[in-house]
């Protein structure tokens, strides 16, 4: 009896290691596919992402278009200079009267880097730019006339400009 027994024994043993590496095996094998098809999703969406983002481009690129054609007016260093008497950049912002190289820096900072963008905010929108980048201190600068400035210099109106600062230069 203590051979059958220690036979049995054996066997069940056998058949549990089978059993575990066997289930090892299967586990393995799951993992293996759900990892797989993760991959597959991921690659999907990376690719739709790269999709979308292709299209962000297409649409930027043809607003970027529109709005050349909306204003009809490229800019004209030549001309900027002449009313100004000095070399004008374009999309300067230090061209707007108030504004010097800290505001510059702070209004890039925050992603107004061109007249055009500069000439749809509100005077409000601007001093909250203002006074959360650079403090109280920037409650001194009083922003209402920079996005008429701004459009200004972005329609190519420098003549206007020029006059507009010099009315604002003769309030102070």
């Amino acid at each position: 009896m203590t051979e059958r027994f220690a036979s049995d024994l054996v066997f069940i043993l056998v058949v549990l290691i089978i059993a575990a590496l066997l289930g090892f095996f299967i586990g393995y094998l799951i993992q293996k596919y759900k990892y797989t098809k993760k991959c597959h999703e991921l690659e999907n969406e990376i690719a739709r992402l790269k999709s979308e983002a292709d299209k962000c481009l297409q649409e930027k690129n043809s607003l970027k278009a529109e709005l050349k054609a909306k204003f009809g007016v490229p800019f004209d260093a030549n001309a900027a200079a002449a009313a100004f008497g000095t070399k004008v950049a374009e999309n300067d912002l230090a061209i707007v009267e108030g504004i010097g190289e800290k505001i510059d820096a702070i209004l890039k900072s925050r992603g107004v880097d061109t007249w055009f963008k500069l000439s749809r905010m509100t005077d409000i929108e601007i001093k909250d730019i203002l006074t959360s980048e650079g403090g109280p201190a920037y409650n001194i600068h009083d922003p209402k006339t920079w996005p008429m400035q701004a459009l200004l210099a972005c329609e190519g109106q420098w003549a206007k400009l020029k006059v507009y600062q010099e009315k604002l230069l003769a309030g102070k």
